[in-house]
């Protein structure tokens, strides 16, 4: 049970990161600091991103070995860093903690997580924009125990999970007073690499907890690529925002993003 439990454990890690307002980079004209016209600005937020239901499978198939289904719970902190381009283009980064739960039997202590990415309006019409998202993102978490059948087995050697991602949406919006609702169509390609392939955990049971056991890992890779995000932006004064979306399909998850411009 122990051997088969650590061999497929890696199946379940994964996560991704918000989408956010397609008009985002139009949606605040004025700063807090520099409120004339610009050809450029800076924005800073704060977004907190909750995965309550992630899929992942195996990257690759072994012989003999049973093909498995896992789900995780994965929360995300982190600042947001955004450079306007004459209220078109943005260029932002991601620099934040991560910290999961898969199937109540792994539990990672949060650990750091960036990403960078780009977001741009290529149409607009009134009050009607349509935009697009790319984005990469990556964490490394490092688990010192997994749980199984209620024992702990602590992780000996240097073990990561090394989790990266590359994510792509397109969507539309439209502005009223105050609010500006939008949905946009997501493409996933996620990937959960266990580095080193090999760790040593030390088993619980009288007389053995002294001695190491090697298990092998596996790499894997999301199960559905394709989604949907749903959301609403709340502006105040063109100076700060909030948004609060909801995504589905390719992963579960709500995200909760607030900003303001200098």
């Amino acid at each position: 049970m122990l051997k088969c439990f650590l061999f497929l454990l890696p199946a379940a890690a994964a996560w991704s990161m918000l989408i956010g307002n397609p008009a985002q980079p139009a949606l605040q004209r004025e700063g807090v600091i520099r409120s004339c016209p610009s050809w450029w600005s800076v924005r800073v937020g704060y977004l907190e991103d909750y995965v309550y239901r992630a899929q992942f499978k195996d990257e690759f198939r072994f012989p003999g070995v049973v093909a498995t289904t896992s789900y995780v719970k994965l929360s995300t902190d982190a600042a947001l860093i955004t450079l306007n381009f004459k209220n078109a283009f943005d260029l932002y980064g991601i620099i934040g903690a991560t910290k999961l739960l898969l199937d109540k039997e792994v539990y990672t202590t949060q650990n750091p997580s960036w990403g960078v990415g780009g977001k741009f309006i290529f149409f607009r019409s009134g009050a009607f924009r349509i935009g697009a998202d790319f984005k990469y993102f990556e964490t490394d978490q490092s688990p010192s125990h997994f749980v199984s059948d209620g024992f702990a087995y602590n992780v000996t050697s240097d073990f990561q999970l090394c989790y990266s991602e590359l994510q792509a949406a397109v969507g539309m919006s439209y502005r009223v007073p105050l609010i500006s609702p939008y949905i946009q169509l997501t493409y996933l390609v996620s990937k959960l690499e266990p580095h080193p392939y090999v760790a040593s955990v030390r088993l619980p049971f009288a007389g053995m907890g002294d001695t190491p056991v090697d298990i092998t890992s596996k790499s894997v890779i999301g199960q559905r690529r394709w989604g949907m995000a749903v959301g609403a932006t709340i502006i105040s004064g063109h100076m700060g925002s909030l948004t609060v979306e909801s995504r589905m399909f390719n992963q579960n998850a709500v995200d909760v993003t607030g900003e303001i411009r200098f």
